[in-house]
């Protein structure tokens, strides 16, 4: 009789956490890992929306491969991790299996994404945008001081490049500001009013370069997976442009620095997926121009 009610019970229980599939996949998986299901969990990941925290996604993705004894997989979800969110830091209170897992990815991803993040600010100085370029090399400093980046003597000589564009790219910006032009006032003509503020504002795509906006904050990124073959062993880069509008969806993307002939057709009808809250003028929401880079690593022996 026992024995019955015990099964009933689990019955009820797990179709309790099936049913919450469907509201929320990844509070599903969530739960399911806490209760050591974790081959069920990894289903429910698999399944995720487009606007579900693709970060949250790999954390659990990682958890549960390490929860089946599958340390390379974990190793894998950590690297997509790092590789989109290079400054992410975990929970204090995370399994310390994970954050010793994960202390060990960032040593080794993180000076590739920082060669990445170099070559994408420094393509920005090269291109006059010395806004967006001083903003990217600010953020390469950041990942540089990281602890896992202290030892890396061979980024010694990255650090002092960066710091150098850094400070050259913002006295680029104070010149600029200081020689650019100052607006001509005009009395608008009864017969033709100027236009007003927000109607102009719904016509332009701003970017780094307009430091009055506040950049657009990703909701959700997914990646496409990347599956090269046993042989391959280089690591690829580049970049994606993304055209965010004022409800934060992303209108047009365009591959300004070619990652791998494979992965950039992937890449750009994923990127029509992506999610962001929107840039902001004030209060207003205006359309963003957004560069976004990308590291392709060879998948461990």
């Amino acid at each position: 009789m026992n024995t019955r009610i015990l099964a009933a019970t689990t019955f009820l229980a797990l179709t309790a956490v099936v049913s919450r599939a469907d509201d929320d996949p990844l509070t599903t998986a969530k739960t399911l890992y806490q209760s050591a299901s974790y081959q069920d969990a990894l289903t429910a990941l698999s399944n995720l929306p487009s606007s579900a925290n693709a970060d949250e996604a790999d954390k659990y993705r990682a958890l549960c491969f390490l929860g089946l004894n599958r340390a390379q997989d974990a190793e894998h979800a950590l690297e997509q991790l790092v590789t989109r969110r290079p400054l992410f830091a975990l929970d204090p209170f995370d399994s310390p299996k994970l954050v010793a897992t994960f202390r060990d990815v960032r040593a080794k991803v993180l000076p590739s994404v920082a060669k990445t993040l170099y070559g994408t600010a420094k393509a920005s100085f090269d291109g006059g945008k010395f806004a967006t370029a001083s903003s990217q090399f600010n953020d390469l400093l950041a990942l540089l001081a990281q602890p896992e980046m202290t030892d890396q003597a061979a980024l010694a000589d990255l650090k002092m490049l960066a710091d150098g564009f850094a400070k050259l790219s913002a006295q680029q910006v104070k010149t600029q500001q200081a020689e650019a032009p100052r607006p001509v006032i005009e009395r608008p003509r009864a017969e033709a009013p100027a236009e007003p503020r927000a109607v102009a504002n719904s016509q332009r795509v701003f970017s780094a370069d307009d430091m009055n906006v506040t950049p657009p904050v990703t909701v959700a990124q997914p990646m496409p997976n990347w599956s090269p073959s046993a042989t391959e062993v280089r690591t690829f880069s580049g970049a994606i442009e993304v055209i965010i509008d004022e409800r934060g969806a992303v209108t047009s993307a365009n591959i300004t620095q070619n990652i791998n002939p494979l992965y950039d057709r992937s890449l750009l009808a994923a990127a029509k997926r992506w999610q962001f809250r929107p840039a902001l003028l004030g209060t207003q929401p205006v359309k963003y121009r957004k560069v976004v880079g990308i590291v392709l690593r060879p998948t461990a022996n």
